[in-house]
């Protein structure tokens, strides 16, 4: 088994979550982030949604991976980063 899931609950504004993992002895922690954008703030629907989500990953912060993305209504999208190991 390599991976597990934590259900968090259902946010509206940005969060961060940190998850200590114990295996075999050793801890292993894991920094995420949830950030809400507004695709208007991006010239959508000018362009295209996907347009708008490369846009904005493309200025996000390097020393965080994309982990998921996920629609909030038609203007906007969550997005979790994962801190870089």
């Amino acid at each position: 088994m390599n991976s597990f899931a934590v259900h968090l609950p259902n946010a509206s504004e940005n969060q961060n979550v940190e998850i200590s993992v114990k295996v075999n002895g050793a801890t292993l922690d894991f920094q995420y982030r949830v950030e809400f954008f507004n695709l208007r703030d991006y010239n959508f629907p000018e362009i295209s949604r996907a347009s708008c989500i490369r846009e904005i990953l493309g200025e996000y912060d390097s020393n965080w991976d994309t982990f998921q993305v996920s629609p909030v209504d038609e203007d906007r999208i969550a997005i979790t980063f994962r801190k870089k190991r």
